[in-house]
């Protein structure tokens, strides 16, 4: 069942890159971080949504870039809202492509540092009580199996321990992280997403495209990227049963668990290199910042070796907020920066932004005006 669950997210991914049809309009949005009415103000601005956020762009593809978790509140708004939009835009003859972040690689894994956490809330129900004392039970019963094993007696259970578990884990945590699980409705969804896709010479990702990537296809990133995550989700689903993590137990507990095994248990063979899974590496495409911070003079060959080693000519990513909310083009023209930093309560200055490409023209668009951007339509071939 698991093998047959992978094949069809590998072949969904697969299926995403794939090239643009002659004259086809491409909107780029970047970071949204629950930010939902600025995501939705910029899809309208660029004239893919109407007033009731339904889908009239036609035939135009949107890609947006990843980074829709995280620090806003808006977070499952904007998944509903993306998850529709597939749909409508396939009914008519465009396309809707979302691209993990590094927010998405890190609630898919269990690492929930910046959520925010008056959104678990909006996951509670009337059932949530309940299960908080079901996962308390569990954790008690985790712990008592740990100590047994190492022979150190039977832990202690204050009234002091439940009421610290009770406040890591609030109503609608447990809710939360069940609807990012390989089982939840928004956890499915994202993992049959790619990291990046390629439209005609241009390669859309969330980080950047660095030399850890040098000599894979985008296919090759893709599919390893959802490979990592399907390892993560049976290891992880293995270890909990075994009671070496604690249910509610992401990668970073999962993998401290690994490193004091000796022998390590064969069935985790799968975390051996997990600490440089392309989904968690800084040098990853999830995380990788050399794009908007390299030195242009000294770095732009290995940009352009790069780019021509994945079959492309640009590369479009978020990531990184730039300064002033603006969009910005660096390496001659080769690599579009798109965070403007959405969510303007946390990014000061910040703002909506979509890249638009059309007929070979590179436009920004914002709330109030648009921008042709002066690059090269056609830029020389590697050397």
């Amino acid at each position: 069942m698991i093998e047959k669950t992978r094949s069809l997210m590998l072949a969904a991914v697969l299926l995403t890159a794939s090239g643009a049809a002659a004259g086809e309009r491409i909107v780029a949005v970047g970071d949204v971080h629950g930010s939902y009415d600025g995501l939705v103000s910029i899809l309208q601005r660029a004239e893919l949504i109407d007033a009731e956020t339904h889908w009239v762009g036609g035939e135009a593809t949107l890609v947006q870039t990843g980074d829709l978790f995280d620090r806003g509140l808006q977070v499952r708004e904007v998944l509903d809202l993306l998850m529709r939009l597939q749909g409508e835009s396939a009914a008519a003859g465009g396309r809707v492509i979302v691209l993990l972040g590094n927010h998405e690689g890190m609630n898919l894994t269990g690492f929930f540092r910046d959520v925010n956490p008056e959104i678990y809330g909006t996951f509670a129900d009337d059932k949530s009580e309940k299960r908080r004392k079901d996962g308390y039970r569990s954790f008690k019963k985790y712990w008592r199996a740990r100590n047994k094993a190492e022979g150190i007696g039977t832990p202690d259970f204050s009234s002091e321990v439940e009421a610290k578990w009770m406040a890591a884990y609030p109503p609608g945590f447990l809710e939360y992280m069940h609807a990012v699980g390989p089982d939840g409705r928004y956890g499915a969804w994202l993992r049959t997403l790619p990291v990046a896709v390629i439209i005609d010479d241009v390669l859309f990702m969330h980080g950047g495209l660095g030399p850890a990537l040098k000599g894979m296809t985008v296919d090759e990133i893709n599919t390893e990227a959802a490979a990592e995550l399907a390892t993560y989700d049976s290891t992880r689903r293995y270890m909990v049963k075994e009671r070496m993590v604690p249910a509610t137990a992401g990668l970073n507990s999962m993998l401290a668990a690994y490193s004091k095994q000796d022998p390590p248990d064969p069935a985790l063979a799968g975390l051996a290199d997990g600490g440089r899974w392309l989904i968690r590496s800084a040098d990853g495409p999830l995380w990788f910042r050399g794009n908007a911070r390299w030195d242009e003079e000294s770095h732009t060959a290995e940009v352009v070796e790069l780019l021509a080693g994945v079959g492309a000519q640009r590369v479009v990513g978020g990531h990184t907020v730039q300064d002033e909310g603006r969009i910005e083009v660096r390496f001659e023209g080769r690599v579009f920066l798109i965070d403007t930093g959405m969510l303007s309560s946390v990014y000061e200055g910040g703002r909506p932004s979509a890249l638009v490409i059309s007929d070979g023209t590179f436009t920004a668009i914002y709330p109030d005006g648009s921008e042709e951007l002066l690059v090269r339509k056609a830029l020389p071939e590697a050397a």
